[in-house]
C-alpha cells in the first residue's frame, strides 16, 4: 500500500529509531533509518523520494542544518521535524528550510502517522 513511500528517519536515539521503524513498517511504509545527519547526507541524493522525519538534536550537525544541507544539494524532500525543546524560533527556521510539520516530542503515534499520510498526499497532488 505505501511501499513506494519511503520515510527517512533521522534520530540519534536508537530506541526511537527502532520504534519509528516498526511503527512505520506496520503502516506499510518503506523505512530507512539514520543515526546522524551526516549518515543521511552520505546516503541520499536528488533521485531519492519520500519524506524525512528528523530530530533537531543530532550529533555533529543538527536537524535544521541538515535541512539546509539537503536544500544546497538540490534534495527537496518534505520534512517533518521533531524537537524536545518547544521553541518558536526553531519551528520557524525548520519551516523556512522545508519542514511541513513540526512536533514536540514525545510524539503521539496517531498524530505522526496522520502527518506522514498528509505529507505523502500533498506530494502526490
Amino acid at each position: 500500500m505505501n511501499a513506494c513511500q519511503t520515510t527517512h528517519v533521522v534520530t540519534a536515539h536508537r530506541a526511537t529509531r527502532h520504534s519509528l521503524d516498526m511503527l512505520l513498517k506496520l503502516e506499510g511504509y518503506t523505512v530507512k533509518t539514520y543515526g546522524s545527519a551526516r549518515s543521511l547526507l552520505a546516503a541520499i541524493d536528488t533521485t531519492d523520494t519520500g519524506c524525512i522525519l528528523t530530530d533537531v538534536q543530532l550529533p555533529g550537525m543538527n536537524g535544521l542544518d541538515l535541512l539546509a544541507a539537503l536544500n544546497e544539494r538540490g534534495v527537496y524532500l518534505p520534512a517533518i521535524v521533531m524537537s524536545g525543546l518547544p521553541d518558536a524560533e526553531i519551528e520557524m527556521t525548520a519551516r523556512m528550510r522545508g519542514a511541513v510539520h513540526f512536533f514536540e516530542t514525545p510524539l503521539d503515534p496517531e498524530i505522526l502517522l496522520a502527518a506522514i499520510r498528509n505529507t505523502f498526499k500533498q506530494t502526490q497532488s
